[in-house]
C-alpha cells in the first residue's frame, strides 16, 4: 500500500531531497570512464568485446546491412507497421513546423544582420534495446533530423541474443530515413560515436535517451562531441484537483513506472479522497515506484512542479490552460482528462525524447533546431559603417582597444567603389512565391492582333457576357461618405439568397479578398497547407504570401487524386478545395466534402465561386464542421465581376477570425448597393445560368465535333486541349483564351469560358480553320 503523504514544505530538508536527482551515481561514472577509455584505446575490437560481456552475443562486425533492415520493414507485423506510418507522419507534422525561419534585421541604414541555419552533417542516435525495445524513439530521434538537413543519420541500438538489433527497430529506422546502423549499445556505442573507430566514424553529436551508463557516457564526451541533454530515468510529475478520474490517474502512474525500475511517478493532489483512491489502485511490483502526496492547492503544487522540472507534467485539472501560464520548467505538458503522457510518447507527433532528473530548467524537448546551428551574417556599406563608427570609437576608447576604432577609422578614406546595400527587403515568403500572371487589358490585346476593341471576347476571364444589373438601378449614394462597415443591407441580401444567418456571412472584396483574409487568419511561418494541381492560382499565392508551407498533390490524370489529397490534408493548417475545380471544371460530391472536414484538423476552405453552375453546395455542413467555410462571389452568376463582391459562409469560430482580420472598407457603397439589388433579381440571375449552361453544353459538342479533347464541367468554363499554337491563333483573331505555362500539367490545353451563342460560334469557327492548318 501507497501512503499519501503531505508535500513538504518548500525550503525543508525534506522538499529538496524530493526535488533534488542524482543523475549519475559516483559507481556508475568511475565504471563508465573505464568503458569510453577502451573503445577509444582498442577501437572495435573493444566494441565486439563489451557487446559480448553485457549482451551475451559475439558478433563479426557491428554494421548492419540495408538488406536486413528492408527485410525487417518487410516482414514488420502489419498493424506495427501502420501505426509506426501513422506516428511518423504526425511526428513529421509538429516537428516540419519547427524549421528555421528569420528575416534579416537592417538595423540602421546600411547595416543588415542576420543568421542562417545549417544542419549537423552527420549526426548520432541512441536507441535503447535492454527491458525493451523502442522503434517509437527511432522515430523520435530519426525524422526530425531528416527534416533539419542532416546528410548522415547514424543510429546504435543493442543487439538481442540472436545478434540482431530488434527488427521493429530496424523497420522504424527504414520508415525514418536512418543512413548508418550499428548494433552496439550502452556506454560503448557513446563512446564509438564520440571518438569514432575503424567502422564508426565520429559524429558531430549525440541524441537519445538511456540508462544510468548512456547518460553517464553522454555528460563525459561533451567537450569531445555535442550532446543533446541528458536524458536519463523517465519520470512523470501529475497534478489534480480530483476532477479527473483517480482510475485515470493511476494508470498514468504506471504507464511511466513500467519504463524501468528507477523510473519514477509522482502524484501531488489537492483533492485527499482521490489521493487515497490512487493510492489504494496503485500496487504491485510498481508500487516502491510511485509516491502520492496531498497539497492544499494548486498555487503550492505548481510551484513544486517548477522546482521538480520533471520530464512529464500532467495537469488533471479543470482549468489546464490556466495553470499552464504558470509552468516555468517541465519536458512536456500533458493538459487536462485526455492527455495521457503515453499519447506523447507514441502518436501525438510531439517528441518524447525530453529531459529529465530536473534537466528541463535549462533544456527543451528535443526538435529540429537541436539537429543545427545558425551562424550569423553582417553586411555593411560605407554610409551604414559611417553611421556606427561614432559607437565604436567610444566602446573602443572605454576598453582602451585602438586597433578596434582604427579598423573603423581607416575605411573613411577607401577609395573602393562598393555598391551600397539594397533597400529594405521584403519577406523572404514574398520573394520565393509565384505572383500572379495578370490578364493583359482588351485595348492591349486588340492593339496587337489588329482588331477594333470591340471585336475582343474574354474567353479567358470566366466572367458572364450579360452584367447582372446596371448603376442606372440603383438610386443616389452618398459617395463622399465611407461604407457601412457592417454591411448589413448587402449581409440580409445574402442571408436571404442562402438562407444562412447573418452573423455566419463575412463580406469582402471578392472571393480573392476572403481567401487572402482565410490565410491572414489561419497560415502563419512554416504551416502546412494542402491544394490540388491543377486548381485556382489564389489559392497558392495567398498561402505563400502569409509564409504557409504549400503542398500542392498532383492530380490523377486531370481529376483529384482523393485519396491522396485526404491523406495530405490530415496535418493541414488549411486545405483549400476548388468546387467545381478550376480550371478542370470537376465537380466533386458533397460527401467527399464530408470526408475531408472530418479528417482534416484545420480549415476546410471550399471555394465555391461556380456553385450556380454546377447546383452542389455544402452549406447542409456547416453546422456539423466548425472548420468548414465555404467562399462565394457575386462576379461569375450574378454578372459583377466589375464591382468585385464576394462573401464567406461559415460557423461561428471562422466567421470571428475573418471579421478579426477583415478591412472596415472592403467594398464601396457602389459595389454594396449593386450587390444587394443583383441578389434581388434571383429570377433573372437563374435565367443567365439556365442559358450559359445550355451554351456550355452545345459549345463542348461542337468542340468535339471537330475533334477536339474536352474534359466534362460544371462551371461556366471548358477545358479543352487545343494544342500548341492555338491561343496565338486565336489571339491574332480578337478572341482570348486562357492558357498555361510549359510545366504545368495543363500544357497545351486552354481554358474556354462560355459565352453568348454568336461569341462560342465564333470561337469554335476559328478553331475549325486552325484544324486543317495544325500539322
Amino acid at each position: 500500500m501507497i501512503a499519501v503523504d503531505a508535500l513538504p514544505a518548500a525550503g525543508t530538508a525534506a522538499y529538496r531531497s524530493l526535488v533534488t536527482r542524482v543523475p549519475v551515481p559516483e559507481e556508475v561514472r568511475v565504471q563508465t570512464q573505464a568503458l569510453l577509455l577502451d573503445v577509444r584505446k582498442r577501437g572495435d575490437a573493444a566494441l565486439l568485446d563489451l557487446t559480448e560481456r553485457f549482451d551475451g552475443v559475439r558478433l563479426q562486425q557491428t554494421g548492419v546491412t540495408t538488406e536486413a533492415v528492408r527485410a525487417a520493414l518487410d516482414n514488420l507485423d502489419f498493424e506495427l507497421r501502420g501505426a509506426l506510418e501513422v506516428a511518423a507522419a504526425n511526428i513529421e507534422a509538429v516537428h516540419g513546423a519547427q524549421r528555421f525561419r528569420e528575416e534579416p534585421v537592417d538595423v540602421v541604414r546600411g547595416v543588415r544582420v542576420w543568421r542562417e541555419w545549417r544542419a549537423l552533417r552527420r549526426v548520432g542516435l541512441y536507441v535503447p534495446g535492454g527491458r525493451t525495445v523502442y522503434p517509437s524513439s527511432v522515430l523520435m530521434l530519426a525524422i526530425p533530423a531528416r527534416l533539419a538537413g542532416c546528410e548522415e543519420i547514424v543510429m546504435c541500438s543493442p543487439p538481442q541474443r540472436d545478434g540482431q538489433i530488434a527488427p521493429a527497430v530496424l523497420a522504424a529506422a527504414g520508415l525514418a530515413g536512418v543512413t548508418e546502423i550499428h548494433a552496439v549499445g550502452g556506454a560503448q556505442a557513446i563512446a564509438a560515436m564520440a571518438y569514432g573507430t575503424e567502422s564508426v566514424r565520429r559524429v558531430d553529436k549525440i541524441f537519445g535517451p538511456g540508462n544510468a551508463y548512456v547518460t553517464a557516457a553522454k555528460l563525459a564526451v561533451f567537450g569531445e562531441v555535442a550532446i543533446d541533454m541528458p536524458a536519463g530515468p523517465s519520470e512523470i510529475l501529475i497534478l489534480t484537483d480530483g476532477s479527473v478520474p483517480a482510475a485515470w490517474v493511476a494508470a498514468d502512474l504506471r504507464a511511466q513506472a513500467e519504463h524501468a525500475p528507477d523510473a519514477r511517478a509522482i502524484l501531488v493532489s489537492t483533492d485527499p479522497a482521490v489521493g487515497a483512491d490512487v493510492r489504494g489502485l496503485v500496487g504491485g511490483v510498481l508500487a516502491g515506484q510511485v509516491q502520492v502526496l496531498s497539497a492544499t492547492e494548486m498555487e503550492t503544487a505548481v510551484a513544486f512542479a517548477n522546482d521538480f522540472a520533471p520530464e512529464h507534467l500532467t495537469l488533471a485539472c479543470a482549468e489546464p490552460d490556466r495553470w499552464l501560464t504558470r509552468i516555468s520548467a517541465a519536458g512536456s505538458v500533458f493538459l487536462g482528462p485526455y492527455a495521457p503522457a503515453a499519447a506523447g510518447d507514441y502518436a501525438t507527433g510531439a517528441n518524447h525524447v525530453l529531459p529529465t532528473g530536473g534537466a528541463s530548467r535549462s533544456f527543451s524537448a528535443l526538435g529540429v533546431d537541436a539537429f543545427g546551428r545558425s551562424m550569423q551574417g553582417q553586411s555593411l556599406d560605407r554610409d551604414g559603417l559611417r553611421r556606427l563608427e561614432p559607437v565604436v570609437d567610444a566602446i573602443a576608447g572605454a576598453e582602451h582597444l585602438p586597433a578596434h576604432k582604427e579598423s573603423v577609422r581607416v575605411r573613411r578614406t577607401g577609395a573602393a567603389s562598393f555598391p551600397p546595400l539594397d533597400g529594405p527587403r521584403p519577406r523572404g515568403a514574398i520573394l520565393q512565391m509565384q505572383p500572379y500572371e495578370w490578364e493583359p487589358p482588351s485595348a492591349r490585346i486588340a492593339s496587337e492582333a489588329g482588331v477594333p476593341e470591340g471585336d475582343v471576347v474574354r474567353f479567358d476571364t470566366n466572367t458572364s457576357p450579360w452584367p447582372g444589373v446596371a448603376l442606372s438601378d440603383v438610386g443616389p449614394l452618398a459617395l463622399n461618405e465611407y461604407p457601412d462597415t457592417s454591411y448589413s443591407m448587402l449581409t440580409d441580401a445574402l442571408a436571404a439568397y442562402t438562407w444562412a444567418p447573418a452573423d455566419a456571412i463575412t463580406v469582402g472584396a471578392g472571393a480573392d479578398e476572403i481567401l487572402d483574409m482565410l490565410a491572414k487568419a489561419y497560415v502563419g511561418a512554416g504551416d502546412p497547407v494542402v491544394l490540388s494541381r491543377p486548381t485556382y492560382a489564389m489559392f497558392r499565392i495567398v498561402s505563400e504570401m502569409a509564409g504557409g508551407r504549400v503542398n500542392a498533390v498532383p492530380a490523377a490524370g486531370l481529376d483529384l487524386d482523393q485519396d491522396r489529397f485526404l491523406k495530405a490534408s490530415a496535418h493541414a493548417r488549411l486545405t483549400w478545395l476548388c468546387n467545381p475545380n478550376n480550371p478542370t471544371g470537376e465537380l466533386l460530391p458533397v460527401g467527399f466534402i464530408e470526408k475531408l472536414a472530418e479528417g482534416s484538423p484545420g480549415v476546410v476552405a471550399v471555394d465555391e465561386a461556380y456553385f450556380e453552375f454546377s447546383g452542389v453546395t455544402a452549406t447542409g455542413l456547416i453546422a456539423r464542421f466548425p472548420n468548414l467555410v465555404l467562399v462565394r462571389t457575386l462576379s461569375k452568376a450574378f454578372g459583377l465581376a466589375g464591382v468585385r463582391v464576394g462573401y464567406a459562409l461559415a460557423g461561428a469560430p471562422i466567421s470571428a477570425a475573418l471579421r478579426r482580420v477583415r478591412p472596415p472598407g472592403s467594398i464601396s457603397v457602389v459595389s454594396e448597393a449593386l450587390g444587394t439589388h443583383a441578389l434581388r433579381d434571383q429570377r433573372g440571375m437563374v435565367q443567365r445560368v439556365s442559358s450559359i449552361v445550355a451554351s456550355r453544353e452545345t459549345l463542348y459538342g461542337e468542340l468535339v465535333r471537330i475533334g477536339l479533347e474536352v474534359h466534362p464541367s460544371a462551371g461556366n468554363f471548358l477545358l479543352v486541349r487545343a494544342g500548341e499554337g492555338a491561343a496565338s491563333w486565336l489571339l491574332r483573331r480578337g478572341l482570348v483564351v486562357r492558357t498555361f505555362p510549359s510545366g504545368s500539367p495543363l500544357a497545351g490545353y486552354v481554358r474556354i469560358t462560355v459565352r453568348t451563342a454568336d461569341e462560342n460560334a465564333r470561337l469554335v469557327e476559328a478553331l475549325s480553320e486552325r484544324r486543317p492548318n495544325a500539322g
